[in-house]
Order: C-alpha cells, then sequence, then structure tokens
C-alpha cells in the first residue's frame, strides 16, 4: 500500500525548500488507557490541510483550536507506519548534508506521545522503521552515487540529563563531558569519542551500543523516562577530487528528545 506524501506541497521532492525549517506532526491513536479514561475523541485531522483541531472534553459550544502545520501524519492505524520514503526523503533533502550544510532533525512531544518510536522505530517490520536508520540509508545511497567526490563519514552518539553530557560510545560512558565554544568550530562536547563507519550496519550497530548504554539497571528507569535527551550525530567531510576547492564539512544531528530509548 502506498501512502500519500505527509507535506501538503506539489512541489517535486528535488525541488529547493522555501525555508530552513519545517514541522511535521505525527499524531497516535489513543492507548488502552486513555480509551478507558475517555473513549471521547477531542483531536481530528485533515492532513491535505496540514491541519489539525484540538476541542475541549464536554466543552458545548466552544470552537475547536486549529493548528496548521508543514506536514501531518493522520492517526489512523493504516498511516502509523513509515512506509513511504517521501517522509525522509523530504526531510533529509529539506537539510542539503550531502552538499555541505548543517542539519538536525529533532522530534519534541510529552511522554508517550512517540517520540523514540518515530526516530528509532523497531527494525521488523519495515514500515515501522524509524527516521533515523532511514537517515543512514540515505546518507549512504548518496555516497555511493555521488562522482568524483569522497566522503568521511563519522559518528557520534551523546546523551544530555540534569545538564549532564555523557557518551554512550566512550570508553566511560559515566565520564561527565563539558561543552565547548571555539571561534572557528562553534559549539562542541570536549573529549566526546568520534567513530569511522562506512555503511548502514556499522551506524546501526553504534546506535544499538549507545542504547545499551543507557539502559545500565532498573534504577534509571525513572531517569530515562522523564529528562533524558540523546542526539546521535554523523559528521561528513566531503572533498570533489580534481577540483582545487577545499573539502567541505557538515554534520547531520538526529536528535530525539527522547524519555526512554530502546535498548
Amino acid at each position: 500500500m502506498e501512502f500519500p506524501s505527509i507535506f501538503c506541497t506539489s512541489t517535486p521532492p528535488d525541488a529547493k525548500p522555501q525555508k530552513s525549517v519545517r514541522v511535521v506532526v505525527r499524531c497516535r491513536p489513543l492507548n488502552d488507557r486513555e480509551k478507558a479514561e475517555s473513549p471521547e475523541a477531542v483531536l481530528s485531522v485533515e492532513p491535505q490541510l496540514c491541519q489539525c483541531s484540538i476541542r475541549r472534553p464536554g466543552g458545548q459550544g466552544d470552537p475547536p483550536k486549529q493548528f496548521t502545520f508543514d506536514g501531518l501524519r493522520g492517526c489512523r492505524l493504516d498511516s502509523c507506519g513509515l512506509r513511504d520514503v517521501t517522509v525522509w526523503h523530504r526531510l533529509s533533502r529539506s537539510q542539503g548534508v550531502t552538499e555541505g550544510y548543517n542539519g538536525t532533525i529533532f522530534a519534541y512531544g510529552q511522554t508517550g506521545s512517540g517520540k523514540s518510536f518515530t526516530m528509532q522505530g523497531v527494525s521488523e517490520p519495515e514500515a515501522q522503521r524509524g527516521v533515523i536508520p532511514r537517515a543512514f540509508e540515505h546518507v549512504f545511497e548518496t555516497i555511493q552515487c555521488a562522482e568524483n567526490t569522497k566522503f568521511l563519514v563519522r559518528a557520534c552518539f551523546l546523551e544530555i540529563y540534569n545538564e549532564d553530557i555523557r557518551d554512550l560510545l566512550g570508553n566511560d560512558t559515566k565520564q561527565r563531558l563539558e561543552l565547548k565554544e571555539h571561534p572557528e568550530r562553534g559549539v562542541y562536547v570536549r573529549d566526546l569519542s568520534m567513530h569511522t563507519v562506512h555503511g548502514v550496519g556499522e551506524c546501526e550497530r553504534m546506535m544499538e551500543r549507545g542504547c545499551r548504554n543507557r539502559a545500565v539497571g532498573s534504577t534509571l528507569m525513572n531517569k530515562d523516562s522523564s529528562r533524558s535527551h540523546s542526539i546521535f550525530t554523523l559528521h561528513l567531510e566531503i572533498c570533489r577530487t580534481g577540483e582545487q576547492e577545499p573539502c567541505r564539512k557538515a554534520a547531520q544531528k538526529l536528535c530525539s528528545r527522547s524519555f526512554s530509548l530502546p535498548a
């Protein structure tokens, strides 16, 4: 089954974006607890208009609040997956990371809203794979198709909790790292380990390893479910062979304001 694009635009995928920041909303179905407490649905969506309406429960006569975004995914069961490649294709192409521009995909929402599932998903079925593994595929597919270009791809994975930064791929995952600012490099994390990766499989193993380092015991369950944030970053160095122009550097940050990431 093919799903329509989540973006409310008729422009082709390769067209230049009209703005540098896009907001896409993904609505999830009610869970069992919510159905038991209040079976009344208060959210309605119009995907073609990228508009959602929220009304107050029991508010007779009160007009609903309407919100419009760049993209909208409804909460029907057949639309909860990320099967259509347009989801990642549009997001990644709008960033232009493989062209030397920095880009970030950031998931935000309250506890239980589906941030981790959207960003990471599950390996099976394929339709429920998240944005991050699809990002890996897009980057390396672009590298394979590039002509007269060399790429160096490195990955890092960090966690932020109560303003403490931890390297999820380092030798000491409990060490607190410092956030610094350099006049040329900009903001960076001192002593954050960088790992060269050559394909999608290596990136996925890095992510799995980092997630295991987060789930260190049941005593940390409350911490991971309340204030923990994680950022997986791919750093690309791009060199055009046979040209005099210097190498370009770019970073693709895949962020999840995540209260629990699956280990």
